[in-house]
């Protein structure tokens, strides 16, 4: 498959190339788009040196010889992965990966990787994950307690208004304060004043520890 014939793919998706060496033989826009390295940039480089993902525990997924271009030398396929990319700005993105392997009638072929952006999907994985740790520990200091409290009137429930009732629901899926202001049509700092309210209100410190107050007393 030349690269003249890679061109005449339209994806979505992000799109690389490489070649049975791993060599970047194709870099499409997209791939710009998620990734931030123009094509002049990574035409010709190992792929593994300019994507360099790993895994939730920083094990290296993009190496030398990786499992994928391994299967792909033996024609076989590889199921869709994640992988954490750094980003020539420092931050670090969740990338989903899917791999086609194209092999023309003669040669090796090109082995294609199709990207798309999931670092909400992880980001709100990680939160819940968080989120459910936390009542656990909690629940189970309550329980090692048992027999000893006093019994006493539950607090009043504090009342939110519709937006920081909103603000709360966002929260508990994960989003950060810029994802919160465009879902909800506000501005950043419009957002963030919204959450402050809220913490204060749920006495609160920090955005766990309220969704956390918000999942006992059933506000969620």
């Amino acid at each position: 498959m030349q690269e003249t014939q890679l061109q005449n793919w339209r994806t979505h998706d992000g799109l690389f190339a490489v070649d049975s060496q791993q060599r970047i033989v194709y870099w499409a826009d997209t791939a710009e788009r998620l990734l931030g390295y123009r094509a002049e940039q990574v035409m010709g480089k190992r792929c593994y040196e300019v994507v360099g993902g790993r895994d939730a525990s920083n094990y290296p997924v993009c190496r030398r010889n990786c499992p994928v271009i391994m299967s792909a030398r033996r024609g076989r396929t590889t199921p869709d992965y994640d992988i954490l990319c750094p980003l020539p700005s420092g931050e670090e993105k969740w990338l989903n990966v899917s791999v086609l392997v194209a092999r023309p009638s003669r040669g090796s072929g090109h082995v294609l990787h199709f990207l798309r952006d999931v670092s909400h999907r992880r980001r709100t994985e990680e939160f819940a994950r968080r989120a459910s740790a936390a009542v656990r520990g909690l629940l189970q200091e309550s329980n090692g307690q048992e027999g000893q409290e006093v019994e006493t009137a539950a607090p009043p429930l504090p009342k939110l208004s519709r937006r920081e009732q909103e603000a709360l629901r966002l929260l508990a899926a994960g989003m950060s304060t810029r994802q919160m202001a465009e879902t909800m049509g506000i501005q950043p700092v419009t957002a963030r004043n919204h959450v402050t309210r809220l913490l204060n209100k749920l006495g609160a410190k920090n955005r766990l520890q309220a969704v956390v107050y918000a999942s006992q007393r059933r506000l969620l």
